[in-house]
């Protein structure tokens, strides 16, 4: 059939009908862009093989991971203030050189929330505030002393100055990956869960269950960890010292406690609850760490006092002190023992052994520094002092960024400590209680730094600005009510 110039063909309907509308194509060509993302994806995991043949199942790992926090950030909640804390202890370069699977797993949980909208990002509040300015101080203080003393290592620049950082991205991961209530609590049921994990190494440590104890000495760098069939020795669990495993445990196990005190059954059932605390505690108790030990009973009984449960805690705090003396005697005695026993420098009397030495040390090798270190800081090496550890936060600090950053981390958990007791009185118990935990284990904090540096080692910082970010992030809003983009909310 003939068709004259410039008259348009008629389509049928039925042809007309099988046109992709707008909204079909779209969807054609984000399934096209995710099947070449797809296919570069497994070209990488692939070719990596030839690097090394377990870099296929890291990147395999790596990309679920991050997927999964895309997809649903409360993922990464729970990764940083469970799983985070639980691995700060095992050597460096493990997996990738100079850096630990704890710094690698928050790298990968803070990247996916930072690109991924930032409709989700709550307003800024006076922690952030806080702990951003530690950050800052800490990592410039350590570059501009590494620099000065033309000693910028990167394992001290890890070690040192970014640990403020990796502090802070803690707090800003959990505080902005929970949405609503329910997801403080999926957080905090992990917290719970995954403890029991280090706490059973611990245990099984201290029974020298066959394996456990060469297992951890080739994943934890240190020279503390009891030795395969050697006699009793404290427990450190997947840790290098048994403070930092204690530093670690009570984070959980005050929270658990104080939920059990609480009768809180949407984290867990009573009878797991009980399990929970009952295992972190014997591995508490294992770790024969006076400091945490005395941490522990008096967080207790600050928190419970915060909700007005104190007469309930003295109760199961008594019944808790007689079957812990009972079952576990022979380790306190051992401990009590060597307490006792004057070692290198130290002599008999009321001081007990292991705080003598402390004061030894303290005069030979780090108050000298403190009148050079005060403005700015100075940059100490292993190699600089005979005993390497100062054993005192506050004398670390001083060494690290001056009277500046002692004073920057002090305001941070102070203001920390006035956001966790202000929900511990007002907001209900989904809130109040994992709150007043908190609050309970800040008030003791610096006492606890008297004898050991807990906010810069592995362990409690990990484990502490992990919960406080997820449960304080909750604060301000109603019962059963979840943050929503433009939102306004109260910040305290």
């Amino acid at each position: 059939m003939n068709v004259s110039h410039g008259a348009r063909t008629a389509v049928p309907d039925d042809v007309a009908s099988w046109a992709p509308t707008t909204e079909e194509r779209a969807t054609r060509w984000r399934f096209a862009r995710l099947g070449v993302v797809m296919a570069l994806v497994a070209t990488l995991i692939g070719a990596s093989a030839l690097v090394h043949p377990a870099a296929p199942v890291a990147l395999a790992a790596v990309v679920i991971v991050l997927v999964a926090i895309w997809r649903r950030p409360l993922v990464a909640a729970v990764l940083v203030a469970s799983v985070v804390p639980a691995t700060a202890g095992l050597d460096r370069g493990l997996v990738v050189p100079e850096l630990k699977i704890s710094e690698i797993l928050l790298v990968l949980c803070l990247a996916p929330l930072v690109f991924r909208r930032t409709a989700r990002w709550r307003r800024i509040n006076s922690i952030d505030i806080a702990l951003l300015t530690v950050a800052v101080t800490g990592l410039a203080l350590e570059v501009a002393n590494g620099l000065n003393a033309d000693n910028l290592a990167l394992d001290m620049l890890l070690r040192s100055g970014l640990f403020p950082a990796f502090t802070f991205a803690t707090w800003w991961v959990a505080s902005r990956g929970v949405s609503d209530r329910r997801d403080v609590d999926t957080v905090l049921r992990w917290v719970l869960l995954v403890s029991v994990v280090p706490a059973t190494l611990g245990i099984l440590q201290y029974l020298d269950v066959l394996g456990v104890r060469a297992a951890l000495s080739s994943v934890v760098d240190s020279g503390l960890l009891p030795e395969p069939g050697g006699t009793f020795s404290r427990v450190t669990g997947p840790f290098t010292i048994a403070h930092s495993f204690g530093g670690y445990l009570l984070v959980p196990l005050i929270i658990g406690a104080v939920l059990l005190l609480g009768s809180r059954s949407s984290v867990l059932g009573r009878r797991a609850l009980a399990t929970v605390v009952a295992v972190d505690a014997a591995a508490l108790v294992l770790s024969v760490t006076i400091t945490t030990l005395l941490w522990a009973v008096a967080a207790f009984l600050i928190a419970a006092t915060m909700v007005q449960y104190l007469r309930r805690a003295l109760a199961a705090l008594v019944s808790v002190a007689l079957l812990a003396g009972l079952v576990f005697w022979p380790a306190l005695a051992d401990r009590w023992q060597a307490q006792t026993t004057p070692a290198s420098g130290t002599a008999e009397g009321a001081v007990p052994q292991t705080f003598q030495f402390r004061i030894l040390v303290w005069q030979r090798d780090y108050l000298p520094l403190l009148a050079e270190a005060a403005p700015a800081g100075l940059n100490i090496g292993p190699g600089d002092v005979v005993f390497t550890s100062t054993e005192n936060q506050y004398i670390s600090l001083i060494l690290r960024g001056g009277v500046v950053l002692l004073l920057a981390t002090a305001a941070s958990l102070v203001v920390l400590a006035r956001r966790a007791a202000h929900a511990a009185r007002v907001e209900p118990e989904h809130t109040s209680l994992p709150a007043a935990a908190i609050f309970g284990i800040l008030v003791f904090l610096p006492v606890a730094c008297i004898a050991w540096p807990y906010v810069t080692n592995a362990g409690l910082p990990q484990s502490l600005f992990g919960v406080a970010g997820a449960v304080l992030a909750m604060a301000g809003t109603p019962p059963g009510g979840h943050w929503a983009p433009g939102v306004a909310t109260v910040r305290r």
